[in-house]
């Protein structure tokens, strides 16, 4: 009995270590980006803005970045043959923006190959990468484009907000798995270069050595991401200022859109492997150990009683904690950040697992699911 609380308290402490370790490294990193940068840096910055059926959201996203109080900019928007308004929309404001270009995809469908033909007509030697729901403060471009006086700059990624938060359980879920996303693995904790391509910076230079992104790929980030990976390249986080994005609204869209993350990034694991690195069989391998260790202590519990339960209740609370500490700063839930964290981080855990458990069984050897973009709120 003592060793099992002991156990229990120890992993409880680890978890808080690990979340506090990881939030102090991202404001570390900020701070060194935000204190080693100059006022006076002024590169072209080039946004590129892929579409699909946006007209809902594409105006506003276009004018919040014509907003910016950084001028020296240009607005690529590539829209995928929408079969909606958007491309008619975006090509009216051309009229009013000399510095906006919208271009019609010619090439395969998908995001990917949208960022890969705005690259043919940027003249940017700073890229961002925005998705069409995408809302940004007037000094968002600024602040992080000054960053990159700094040489050892090459890439940042950037912390990000909902503008359509509601207390509702479909948008407290997604608080949390995202606060727990950014304090355990885009502080490089366990892994490295991991990053959203929704609000992301490239020196132009380093983005052409990854060019082209693969246009079959469901995770052009995570793609991207293990090229830099292989390459060494040192990314940067920035906790602020922050990106705006748009949360799913129901759990029909958050099952498909994260089924498309881990899919996506099952099968990216898998490309990486027939190149010949053995280190995503591991990693692939790791993923299905934690997915199926509540399977395995069952199993092994029935049959030769040895206490495997007992490991995996520790994990599961483990887990609990990590969710629940990375969420108690959360500018959505304020002072309800304790107690939706204790009622909504089981929910989330289960809803995650589930999703994994399917895409880990899928992911490598199936081709049935495709990008999945979620309703857009519109304004």
């Amino acid at each position: 009995m003592l060793f099992t609380v002991s156990f229990y308290i120890l992993n409880i402490l680890i978890s808080l270590i690990i979340v506090l370790f990881g939030k102090y490294k991202n404001e570390k990193r900020t701070n060194y980006l935000h204190e080693n940068r100059d006022p006076e840096y002024n590169p072209l910055v080039t946004v590129i803005i892929p579409t699909y059926n946006e007209e809902d959201v594409i105006e506003n996203t276009i004018k919040t970045v014509e907003k910016s109080s950084y001028k020296n900019i240009e607005i690529i928007v590539v829209d995928d043959n929408s079969k909606d308004n958007t491309f008619k929309i975006a090509k009216s404001l051309e009229k009013i923006y000399p510095n906006l270009k919208v271009i019609q995809k010619k090439g395969k469908k998908g995001k990917p190959q949208s960022i890969n033909e705005a690259m043919e007509f940027a003249k940017g030697e700073i890229i961002l990468l925005i998705d069409a729901d995408a809302r940004i403060p007037e000094n968002y471009i600024s602040s992080h484009i000054f960053c990159f006086s700094n040489d050892k700059v090459n890439m940042i990624f950037t912390n990000f907000e909902p503008y359509n938060f509601k207390f509702k359980p479909v948008y407290i879920i997604q608080e949390l798995y995202f606060n727990f996303v950014k304090a355990i693995f885009y502080s490089n904790i366990f892994v490295k270069m991991i990053f959203m391509g929704n609000g992301v910076f490239f020196r132009r230079t380093l983005l052409e050595k990854i060019l082209p992104i693969d246009p079959d790929t469901l995770v052009d980030d995570f793609s991207m991401a293990t090229k830099l990976s292989k390459m060494k390249v040192k990314e940067y986080y920035s906790t602020y200022p922050f990106i705006k994005i748009q949360y799913a609204t129901n759990f029909k869209d958050l099952w498909n859109q994260h089924k498309r993350w881990y899919v996506g990034g099952f099968r990216e694991m898998f490309k990486r492997l027939k190149e010949g690195n053995i280190a995503f069989l591991f990693y692939y391998l790791l993923v299905g150990l934690i997915v199926f260790l509540p399977i395995i202590s069952i199993v092994l519990d029935i049959l030769f009683k040895i206490g495997m339960l007992k490991i995996t209740a520790g994990f599961i609370i483990a887990v609990y904690i990590l969710m629940w500490v990375s969420s108690l700063d959360s500018r959505q839930f304020g002072i309800f950040s304790f107690p939706y964290s204790f009622l909504f981080v089981p929910l989330l855990i289960v809803f995650e697992y589930l999703v994994l458990l399917l895409s880990y069984i899928i992911g490598p050897f199936s081709k049935a699911v495709e990008w999945y973009k979620v309703k857009r709120v519109k304004g």
